[in-house]
């Protein structure tokens, strides 16, 4: 085994600590709307802290690992193209806020008011499918890292029982119940509770599982190692990385153009997008949000970049050597290539600190997959099946469908991993499949938020063009391979760049040709100007340096130097690759200074990750403290299920607090 007495002792005490927090949210849990959007009564460091948990899982740090051992920093840089698309989402509160104002739990519920409830069942399906099929290989890769970083046996045996069992299956069993006893105990309140928990730990480990792997490999070495790699495969100048493999420039322009085309599209954390206690919250949450990643951000490509050091290096050729015979065991090349670096780290990281990241990686592991299983559980539920039901069912009934429905989940995501057999790339893997959803959703939704012109007709036409593209996606390309003896042309990347612009335009044809009569009243589905809430925060203009920043009357103080910090972090990054990019086209920067670059970009983020990772445990711990009084003293409303009440004139009207004569 690779881990000592001491690490496993830190992660069975972590575990037990972890599952008696869980323990104090059930009380709390008293209805349907506490079970899907803890009541709406989430604060901002709340949900800025469990929804990056619940985004990040295990499967996701591995991708990450594929992606910078191929590109290094590079990578990096690139994906700086992307932050005025992040930035103008989080200022403008593009999608996110008018989502959060229209209460609805899911957004196939925001489809039924702004559709029909048919299209509601449709778009519930596919979301649904896509998200299991997405969601089926997260217990596989989660195990693979557990059983290869822990150093445990693939299969064992129990005195008296005639065969071997597998590893792989008992730990992904453990993870997922483990998992389960989270999230059915208090549904989203449990959700946030424990991930928010786990995610105030997780950065302060970080911080200092960063400082140690700095101190491990002189930087110095670790440039020399990465700049063993091939001329135009540079792992640190990012002009000079062109033949890196999927992640290259093009990968991340269009990721930047989905972005913002797809902005809360992938339902995964559906659970966050309704519990904010105000749209203003949730806006808060998206802006501070930067913040709060800085050390996952830093970790996710250091640890990577410090295995790839240590494979080259001379001082750890003995421990290499190691690695690369465990390496020769495992037979399948996609799961070897998955799991070099977490092998890596267990021969690099000394003890303790092994132990340190074994428990962020199992709450990375738990955190994901009860939120993706709450969601997708709960989107079965609410808009397959419930919108078929005339008669409501009891809030009890009702909770207790929803438990059996993540619970199916969990059953399919287990099967579905036994049998599964890994892609190359786990990231390009998300792509296709999600595919399936994304294509068509963006403009469904964007289509749906922004204008009155927009219709059901046209809404179906993306989503069929997005999904049937999409399951294309995951089938032509090894037929094409088989036939023609060569890669298919496209990627998974630039499949879901050109389904989403086929699903677009077909949105935009139908709903003109179909909607020229209709304009949808999006003041009522909003609670805007005459349907307003009576509680609502009066509307006051503000200044144009405001506007610049996306500040509103809703912002104090305190709110303003964050968002103004947000703009000037943001922007301030992205003023410096425009220049950098240009002046290198001039005249092309040395290895030494994007080298020296690196260097103080990693201090930059580790100086001010620190104090972040204290700053957010404070406002996580006092969030949670209003979450458990709001949830102790407020009200309930039994109606509040995720069900839309249709007014008279046949308009679609969204669900309220008030109670409803049905």
């Amino acid at each position: 085994m690779n881990l000592t007495w001491i690490d496993w002792t830190m992660m069975v005490v972590a575990i037990v600590a972890l599952r008696l927090v869980s323990l104090k949210t059930r009380s709390y849990m008293n209805g349907v709307a506490d079970f899907l959007s803890a009541n709406r009564s989430a604060g901002r460091y709340l949900l800025t802290i469990a929804s990056g948990m619940g985004n990040m899982g295990v499967i996701s740090f591995v991708a990450l690992f594929q992606m910078y051992w191929q590109s290094g920093f590079t990578s990096i840089w690139w994906g700086l193209i992307g932050i005025p698309t992040g930035t103008i989402i989080a200022l403008t509160g593009w999608v996110y806020y008018r989502q959060r104002e229209s209460r609805a739990m899911t957004l196939a519920q925001l489809f039924e008011m702004r559709y029909s409830r048919n299209f509601r069942i449709f778009s519930g399906l596919t979301v649904f499918t896509s998200g299991i099929v997405n969601f089926g290989i997260f217990p596989a890769v989660a195990a693979n890292f557990f059983i290869y970083f822990c150093g445990l046996p693939l299969y064992f045996h129990i005195p008296g029982i005639p065969f071997a069992i597998s590893t792989f299956a008992l730990v992904m069993a453990i993870d997922l119940i483990l998992a389960l006893t989270f999230v059915n105990m208090g549904g989203q309140i449990s959700v946030m509770v424990t991930e928010c928990v786990q995610g105030m730990f997780s950065t302060l480990a970080f911080v200092i599982i960063i400082g140690v792997v700095l101190s491990q490999i002189n930087w110095a070495h670790l440039v020399t190692a990465l700049s063993t790699v091939t001329a135009d495969a540079s792992m640190l100048h990012p002009f000079h990385a062109g033949k890196v493999e999927g992640f290259n420039f093009w990968y991340f322009i269009m990721g930047a153009i989905l972005g913002f085309y797809g902005a809360n599209s992938w339902q995964g954390t559906s659970g966050f997008n309704c519990a904010a206690r105000t749209p203003h919250e949730q806006k808060m949450g998206q802006i501070i949000g930067f913040a709060r990643g800085l050390p996952q951000g830093l970790i996710a490509v250091l640890l990577p970049v410090a295995a790839f050091a240590f494979m080259k290096l001379p001082e750890f050729s003995q421990q290499a050597q190691v690695v690369t015979a465990s390496l020769a065991h495992i037979t399948n090349p996609s799961v070897a290539d998955q799991m070099r670096v977490p092998i890596i780290l267990a021969h690099l990281l000394p003890v303790g600190i092994k132990g340190l990241l074994a428990i962020t990686f199992v709450f990375f592991s738990f955190t994901c997959h009860d939120t993706y299983m709450h969601s997708w559980g709960s989107i079965f539920i609410q808009d397959v099946v419930m919108p078929f039901r005339k008669k409501p069912l009891s809030p009890e009934q009702h909770v207790n469908w929803l438990r059996y429905s993540i619970i199916g989940v969990a059953l399919f995501a287990f099967i579905f991993s036994l049998f599964y057999t890994p892609e190359k790339f786990i990231l390009m893997f998300f792509q296709i499949t999600g595919t399936i959803w994304l294509a068509g959703a963006g403009a469904v939704i964007v289509g749906g938020l922004y204008t009155k012109w927009g219709t059901t007709a046209g809404a179906y036409g993306a989503l069929i063009v997005g999904a049937v593209l999409g399951v294309s996606g995951l089938f032509v390309p090894d037929m094409y391979k088989a036939h023609f003896h060569r890669d298919f042309p496209l990627n998974s990347m630039e499949i879901y760049f050109f389904t989403t612009i086929l699903a677009l335009v077909t949105y935009t044809v139908i709903s003109l040709l179909t909607g020229r009569n209709r304009q949808f009243n999006l003041d009522r589905m909003l609670h805007r100007g005459a349907y307003a809430e009576a509680d609502a925060p009066p509307v006051t203009k503000p200044s144009p340096w405001e506007v610049i920043v996306g500040i509103t009357s809703e912002f104090s103080t305190g709110d303003k130097l964050w968002a103004v910090f947000f703009v000037i972090w943001n922007f301030g990054w992205w003023i410096f690759f425009m220049v950098v990019t240009v002046l290198n086209l001039i005249h092309p920067f040395s290895m030494d200074w994007w080298s020296g670059f690196w260097h103080v970009y990693v201090w930059i983020y580790l100086v001010i990750g620190a104090p972040m990772a204290v700053v957010f445990t404070i406002g996580g711990i006092a969030d949670l403290r209003a979450l458990f009084v709001q949830l102790k003293s407020g009200p309930r409303d039994h109606t509040d299920d995720g069900r839309v009440v249709r007014h008279a004139d046949n308009e679609p009207a969204p669900c309220t607090t008030e109670p409803v004569i049905r």
